[in-house]
């Protein structure tokens, strides 16, 4: 063969490859297929053909305007008598094939579409595994079993590149977030596509730097700063008192055994959440030695309330010696200077820890106003003997 003759073959058989078209269309929709563009045609022929074998759709006869169409397709079928071609309605999965049309016999100038009907995508479901600052969150794509689509991800309604802080996983739609931090809050999208259809699925995460129970162990140690604070106030008033004769020694005993009950309920309290911490943010010596100093100052003051109580054991009567006296008053003092200390402390800590989220902040209002209404009514018993 000459290379002329090669050359026209290959022309040829681009012509002939040029008459393919690809139709993707999705289940349940419509699709329009066209015929050979040609004019004043008389007989226009549809075929389906599936594993090389025919079935025919419908013909058309211009000179007497008669329109056949077979029964598997009736319903289903617009035929526009002006250009030959035809509209397919209510897809399904098996009309996935080539359909063929032929004009007046002419086989050379037929002309064929390829049409894949593709199932409809689900609507997918984006959860996440957690969102606690420094933790590894995983957002999950879940998809129903055998869908088959590409999956994208977005951030904020950015495309995510996977060479930042996070690692894509394509098979199982998966999104890994290492070390999670406050930059890392945002909206969230899975996008899944397959040609004819896409959906997606949108999360909001908000990344927190406490867990519930050091939300809790923060609103404990607001409430034992309050308490330590009226404690303080009402043992300045005590101090102002040494040396005169206002209050009188029950009085006295009263207003003390007030102080020792707030202390140790304000050392409950730290130690409660200097344990949580702990097993929040991990031991540390600081953290040890507080927590056996507060084990101490509950177990004296408890004692030291009781000795002082109307109806005491008889064990602890030396307690109301004047020379337990000064170190009741030192213990009370510097119980005092602990507990403000580390609270303080302690706050300052779960604020830090939150920052690295992005959450709303711990609202510390009904943890400072219970245990000051809570105290009030003995604040006001005791203040008629103050004067």
């Amino acid at each position: 063969m000459s290379f002329a003759g090669y050359l026209l073959l290959l022309l040829k058989g681009s012509c002939l490859a040029a008459e393919m078209t690809l139709i993707l269309a999705e289940e349940g929709s419509s699709v329009m297929m066209h015929a050979p563009a040609i004019k004043n045609v008389n007989f226009t022929e549809w075929e389906y053909i599936r594993d090389s074998t025919p079935q025919f759709i419908l013909q058309y006869y211009a000179d007497s305007q008669l329109i056949t169409v077979y029964p598997a397709y009736k319903d289903r079928v617009v035929f526009y008598q002006n250009n030959g071609s035809f509209v397919l309605q209510k897809l399904r999965e098996t009309d996935s094939g080539i359909y063929k049309a032929t004009v007046d016999l002419m086989q050379d100038k037929a002309r064929k579409t390829s049409l894949r009907v593709i199932k409809p995508l689900p609507q997918p479901k984006l959860l996440s595994s957690s969102n606690l600052a420094g933790s590894l969150i995983n957002l999950t794509c879940m998809l129903p079993q055998g869908t088959v689509a590409d999956v994208s991800w977005k951030k904020d309604g950015h495309p995510l590149p996977p060479e930042k802080c996070c690692r894509l996983t394509w098979k199982t739609t998966m999104l890994q977030i290492r070390k999670a931090e406050k930059s890392d809050c945002g909206s969230y999208s899975c996008i899944i596509n397959n040609s004819v259809s896409w959906k997606e699925a949108a999360l909001n995460l908000t990344v927190t730097g406490l867990t519930p129970p050091a939300r809790a162990a923060q609103m404990m140690t607001a409430a034992a700063l309050v308490l330590a604070a009226i404690s303080a106030v009402l043992f300045v008033i005590r101090l102002c008192q040494l040396g005169k004769h206002k209050l009188g020694k029950e009085a006295w005993e009263w207003l003390m055994m007030t102080i020792l009950g707030l202390l140790c309920t304000s050392s409950l309290l730290l130690f409660a959440a200097s344990v949580i911490w702990m097993q929040e943010d991990g031991h540390s010596a600081a953290f040890i030695l507080l927590g056996l100093f507060l084990v101490a100052v509950i177990v004296a003051t408890a004692l030291t309330a009781v000795a002082m109580a109307p109806c005491r054991p008889a064990v602890l009567t030396h307690f109301r010696s004047k020379g337990w006296h000064r170190v009741i008053l030192c213990i009370t003092a510097t119980t005092l200077v602990v507990n403000l200390l580390f609270t303080s402390l302690l706050l300052r800590s779960f604020h830090q820890l939150h920052e690295r989220g992005c959450s709303e902040a711990v609202d510390l209002t009904i943890g400072f106003i219970i245990p000051a209404v809570a105290v009030l009514p003995i604040l006001l018993l005791l203040f008629p003997c103050c004067k």
